[in-house]
């Protein structure tokens, strides 16, 4: 368990922190992390292949993918605004 909540804690940093007000695990009342924690199942996979696929919103209209870029824009973080590049190059913008 307290593996599973090492990786809870380490994933709620990294993707909680490109917001303003980012939610932390300290937020949580401590039966909830202990229920949260007495559902996951931790597995180690060996990857032998790896195959992508995108999904960046292509079957929306265009106006939802706006939104979408600004969000990413506004979040800020290289990783965000690396998608959003992406995203334009793929609709062509």
């Amino acid at each position: 368990m307290l593996q599973c909540l090492a990786v809870v804690l380490e994933k709620a940093v990294q993707q909680e922190s490109a917001f303003d007000s980012p939610w932390s695990i300290a937020d949580a009342p401590p039966d909830f992390i202990e229920r949260l924690t007495g559902s996951i199942v931790g597995i180690e996979l060996t990857i032998t292949r790896l195959l992508g696929k995108w999904k960046i919103s292509q079957n929306q209209p265009e106006p939802n993918r706006d939104g979408v870029l600004q969000g990413l824009r506004a979040q800020g973080t290289h990783r965000a605004l690396e998608l959003a590049e992406s995203m334009e190059k793929f609709f062509g913008k």
